[in-house]
């Protein structure tokens, strides 16, 4: 049976496209979520970076994301007004993957990109899917998802939403959080690439 699969879309527009890109993405992820074979699409807009979006989707499998890939939809965000770079695409198979709760209008969105030397990826596997189950079933929690990047193994998209601010840093200060961060740390292999998000679509 075919694993789902998850495709993080970063958009970076100009910052005087940051009041207009939405609407066409609105309609871009509500096409997208509708497709046979979609579990959802939901647009996010980053918090600090009012012109940066991302699109998070998952599929029940890759048979699905591969239709919607050749139907030409995907290319029309690539022609999205206002783009300052082309969209940066990240594929993931799931790695550790929790029970989502229902996120208010308050909810933060978190999306983390995690590189690290494939030498150690036994240990990070392990560590990562510890911080999952942790942080997963803490107070405010909704997600805490973990998705290995398809023919990158070492690189992991960690996908989390918290109910409010408040949560999240709780999250952020708690002891067992502040451990993995050291432990990523020392063996990363590029920057840890945290974005904190609001829903929009």
């Amino acid at each position: 049976m075919s694993e789902s699969v998850s495709v993080v879309t970063y958009l970076d527009f100009g910052p005087s496209f940051a009041q207009t890109a939405p609407t066409g993405l609105r309609a871009w992820a509500a096409g997208a979520g509708s497709q046979s074979g979609a579990d959802g699409a939901i647009l996010l807009n980053e918090v600090s970076r009012s012109e940066r979006f991302a699109l998070v989707e998952t599929w029940t499998d890759q048979e699905s994301l591969n239709a919607h890939q050749t139907s030409g939809a995907r290319q029309e965000l690539s022609k999205a007004t206002g783009l300052a770079a082309p969209p940066d695409e990240r594929v993931g198979e799931p790695f550790s993957i929790g029970s989502a709760r229902p996120a208010g209008p308050g909810a933060l969105y978190v999306l983390v990109h995690v590189d690290v030397i494939p030498l150690n990826l036994g240990a990070v596997g392990e560590w990562l899917k510890a911080e999952s189950e942790l942080a997963g079933s803490a107070s405010g929690a909704l997600q805490y998802d973990v998705w290995r990047q398809v023919g990158r193994p070492n690189h992991f998209t960690v996908i989390q939403a918290w109910a409010d601010s408040e949560a999240y840093a709780r999250h952020v200060e708690a002891a067992p959080t502040r451990a993995f961060r050291a432990n990523v740390m020392s063996v990363k292999g590029a920057l840890y690439d945290e974005r904190l998000y609001r829903r929009v679509a």
